[in-house]
């Protein structure tokens, strides 16, 4: 791989992104490790208060559960196919320890 390709892939692992978006992606943990802080964050607030809200009213609960699912499974889409990003823009797409 020359120089050009290289500088738009991350450094990060697209394996280790993959495992983390599949046993703790409702945390967002894979997002924290792409360094995207802010909607990694948003992630894990979001499944917290969805959980909180099960004790108060179950059937919107169940909905926001689908809604978070639904954003970790097309991020798991993205990174399987090799098309996630990292906080500076650059692709997750290696799956080689550096």
């Amino acid at each position: 791989m020359n120089n050009e390709e290289n500088t738009n892939v991350s450094t990060k692992n697209r394996m280790t992104a993959l495992m983390l978006c599949w046993f703790l992606g409702l945390f967002g943990v894979h997002r924290l490790y792409a360094g995207k802080l802010g909607s990694g964050f948003l992630f894990l607030y979001g499944t917290v208060c969805t959980l909180l809200l099960f004790g108060v009213c179950a059937p919107i609960a169940g909905m926001c559960l689908i809604t978070m699912v639904a954003l970790v499974a097309n991020d798991f889409a993205f990174i399987a196919f090799g098309q996630f990003k990292d906080c500076y823009g650059k692709t997750i797409c290696s799956d080689k320890l550096q």
